[in-house]
């Protein structure tokens, strides 16, 4: 599955000052909050479906909500912190991040390029 890089940064920017605020963490808390992120997300970059798509790209035996929180609290190594929770999500979902964003605007320019001759 393939997202935009300024998908993640996000993600990991307020997942960072969200698990900053609360002190100490707890995974279904965290959870929650990682599936709102998404959502918002989704919308923004108008992915439609973006935890459906990614539940069934890594062929989960449950909700995204379930297994992320079950992989929380199995890992007595986990560290809360945005990067270490986009890095699971990038593991468990085979996600790939690109810039999408930047794709589009070199075209674009690309494109204007074009009309001047």
């Amino acid at each position: 599955m393939e997202l935009p890089q300024s998908l993640r940064e996000n993600l990991v920017e307020e997942l960072d000052a969200y698990l900053e605020a609360i002190g100490s963490p707890d995974a279904e808390q965290v959870t929650s909050y990682v599936i709102e992120l998404l959502e918002t997300a989704a919308e923004e970059h108008d992915l439609d479906d973006l935890v459906l798509n990614m539940e069934e790209e890594a062929e989960l035996d449950d909700s995204l909500a379930t297994v992320l929180e079950d992989e929380m609290e199995s890992n007595d190594e986990f560290e809360y912190t945005g990067e270490e929770i986009a890095s699971l999500l990038e593991r468990m979902c085979n996600i790939e991040w690109s810039d999408f964003d930047d794709d589009d605007d070199d075209d674009d320019d690309f494109d204007d390029e074009d009309d001047e001759f």
